[in-house]
């Protein structure tokens, strides 16, 4: 169920997008696959979240009648209980129910609400119910607590099945699934993961990727054993690459599969990935075949250095890009903000047009959107602005004054304008606990801690090498390997990542760009399931980095010279470049 909170939780006013009869047909057909018949007859049914009903419908056309519903939209109400006078009703919200009573079957399409966004009804929930209170966690989703309540509802064996968004599956730590992921994993084995991302099942409603899953409770024999279940995976397949004259609707595609009819529209297999194989604060890559495995193992191999595989958190820190209190103020944009005339440089200042001094253009730096990133460099002409960028590093204590103080007289104009919205800059910077004097500076992305040469962790300053070192950077939210580079001035803002070297590690720019960008690094994106969604944590985990050793032999060697040659034009070509600076080939 989508719900779609439209304002806070004192008018109660939220949205329901409910589920469609085809998918709520082939959820509890597809159950059922997993219960023994002749016991069906005396089975305890819990449904969460019911809403109009219609997986009641097809419980009860599958003789299954023992069946307990929680609704909290009371507008319901007399529907229901004229349409199914068999079940039993709760009008109540299903968080606050008794977790000692037990289900042999739970079946239902949870809320799907995001805690970010809707705090406040997440604080109302953990006040109410020693349940939310329980397995609350920043950054959750609604549904998650219909999981918790789920399993700890469900009978030894008994089996749970619910339709929601898929984020969950490949989120890891520090995310909301703090508890999640650990409390499935201890209480329950993955049967089966069905992902309908590339459907859209409800029309209207925004970001959807949505799966279904099935959960079946361990006994406690099995719980302190080692037994171990395969995960049986069906993926729909997106529908222009299908080839097909026929354009199946959502429906009919689910019919189909409901049917048990062979289909080119999805594929069927078992998981790489057992049930032993996941982890308690990783991201979980389902869709992965075995005879996919085999190859990623082998590349794997190919990545080793001293018996161990070697990914991209060992060779780089990723960060990201500038964080600005304010983008909008802090990006100056041509013709409004800003003017620029033949080589001098004038700020909007109280409506008028302040001609900037020579020291304070060299504060001003060409700044980039993530879209303007493209393989093997970027888009020179697609600039977002001039970013006014302030380093709190030249002042120094030593001199007199206060450090504002300081930017003030060097740089008059610059701070003048910065000053017309300090009210703002410091309610801001005051909201996020931050020191509101800092209203000239970024808020992140201007150092990053890494380790010397005596590997003790010490502040780099990033404005040296955003201005002329080598850089490869890539997009905040990608499902693809889009790796850009830079040896020039590239400074971006809060939507770009960056790779930066770790300590005393000397990179050979020109091959890990080829790499980056291969065919190779994209069969592992689409085989390990590996999309950046504003989260690191799979890339940087997942994707194995192959050291140079590794091609030590003469042959081998040759072949890594042609690469770098051939990544150095695609460079030059990417960045529309008459020459790129020589000295990246005297950097390997």
């Amino acid at each position: 169920m989508v719900l779609e909170n439209k304002h806070s939780i004192l008018d109660n006013s939220i949205g329901q997008i409910f589920t469609p009869s085809f998918i709520a047909e082939f959820m509890v057909k597809n159950l059922l696959t997993f219960i023994d018949k002749p016991k069906s007859q005396n089975l305890r049914i819990l449904e969460p979240s019911v809403g109009e009903g219609i997986f009641l419908k097809y419980l009860s056309e599958n003789g299954l009648e023992n069946i307990i519903a929680y609704e909290l939209d009371h507008q319901l109400k007399v529907n229901l209980l004229n349409s199914y006078p068999n079940v039993t009703f709760k009008f109540e919200n299903f968080l606050g129910c008794d977790p000692d009573e037990k289900f042999d079957i739970i079946i239902g399409n949870p809320p799907y609400l995001g805690q970010n966004y809707n705090s406040r009804i997440f604080q109302e929930y953990v006040r109410k119910f020693d349940n939310c209170a329980k397995y609350f966690v920043g950054n959750m989703d609604l549904f998650y607590y219909f999981i918790h309540l789920g399993i700890d509802k469900l009978n030894p064996g008994g089996i749970l099945s619910y339709l929601t968004t898929n984020y969950w599956i490949t989120k890891s730590k520090k995310t909301g699934i703090k508890h999640l992921k650990p409390h499935i994993l201890g209480e329950c084995f993955l049967l089966q993961y069905i992902d309908l991302s590339e459907l859209n099942l409800f029309e209207g409603a925004k970001g959807q990727h949505n799966c279904i899953f099935v959960l079946q409770k361990k006994t406690e024999e099995e719980k302190n054993g080692e037994k171990n279940k395969n995960i049986e995976i069906i993926q729909a397949i997106e529908k222009k690459k299908c080839n097909l004259i026929e354009n199946l609707s959502n429906n009919k595609i689910i019919t189909k599969l409901a049917q048990e009819e062979n289909t080119l529209y999805f594929r069927n297999y078992t998981s790489a990935l057992t049930n032993n194989c996941l982890r308690t604060n990783e991201s979980w890559n389902l869709l992965f075949p075995t005879e996919v495995k085999k190859i990623i193992d082998k590349i794997e191999n190919l990545c080793r250095v001293n018996e161990k595989v070697t990914w991209l958190n060992d060779w780089f820190i990723i960060r990201n890009g500038l964080i600005l209190i304010k983008d909008s103020i802090f990006i100056l944009k041509e013709g409004e903000t800003l003017k620029i005339k033949k080589n001098d440089l004038y700020v909007k200042i109280n409506r008028e047009y302040v001609k900037l001094y020579n020291v304070e253009k060299k504060k001003l730096k060409r700044v980039y959107k993530s879209k303007s990133i493209r393989q093997f460099g970027y888009q020179k002409n697609e600039h977002c602005g001039y970013l006014i960028y302030f380093n709190k590093r030249e002042f120094h204590p030593s001199v007199s004054g206060s450090r504002n103080q300081y930017f003030e007289e060097k740089y008059p104009n610059l701070t003048k304008y910065l000053l017309q919205f300090k009210d703002e800059l410091e309610k801001i910077l005051i909201n996020a606990k931050e020191n509101p004097d800092d209203i000239y500076f970024p808020r992140r992305g201007a150092v990053i801690r890494r380790n010397n040469k005596n590997h003790n962790e010490s502040l780099v300053d990033l404005e040296p090498l955003y201005d002329s070192h080598q850089k490869v950077f890539f997009k905040f939210i990608s499902k693809t390997n889009i790796f850009g580079y830079s040896d020039e001035q590239y400074y971006a803002t809060s939507d770009t990542y960056f790779l930066w070297p770790k300590a005393n590690e000397k990179m050979d720019y020109l091959f890990i760009m080829a790499y980056l960008n291969s065919k190779l690094v994209d069969f592992i994106f689409k085989a390990k399931n590996i999309k950046i969604k504003r989260s690191k944590t799979k890339l940087e985990c997942d994707l194995p980095i192959p050291p140079k050793i590794a091609f030590k032999t003469r042959v081998k060697a040759s072949t890594v010279e042609l690469i770098r040659e051939i990544s150095f034009f695609l460079i030059r070509n990417s960045n529309g470049e008459e020459n790129v600076h020589e000295e990246i080939f005297n950097n390997p």
